[in-house]
């Protein structure tokens, strides 16, 4: 399958193009996903939002705060270190290495993540 992928892409005039500088750094800058979590958890506030108020109440117990860091309970009550910004950046670059630089699927790579001992909330 790898191999049938490799050959797709190889003969996609589109895929062999390279990308206009603009548009290669075009980035959306979202808010740390981890503030409304550390905002309850910390402060008991809440967002504005209704349905992202009983998001926060409903999720929220499996998040604690440890160090000042967040955590995040895994399937087996090991905890997760909660990871945004330049930390993901640099957990995906351990994970890689691992990988020997490797792409992986999304499931995968997630699965990596959590191994490490990571939690990513997007």
């Amino acid at each position: 399958m790898k191999q049938d992928a490799a050959d797709i892409q190889g003969k996609c005039i589109k895929c062999q193009e390279f990308l206009d500088v603009k548009e290669a750094l075009l980035v959306e800058e979202a808010g740390d996903w981890r503030q409304p979590y550390i905002d309850f958890l910390e402060h008991k506030l809440l967002p504005s939002n209704r349905n992202d108020v009983l998001k926060i109440q409903r999720k929220s117990t499996r998040f604690f705060i440890e160090d000042g860091l967040l955590f995040r309970r895994g399937l087996n009550q090991a905890p997760l270190r909660c990871i945004a910004g330049d930390e993901v950046t640099n957990v995906l670059k351990e994970v890689y290495s691992r990988d020997r630089g490797e792409h992986q699927e999304d499931s995968r790579l997630f699965k990596k993540i959590l191994q490490l001992g990571y939690y990513y909330g997007s």
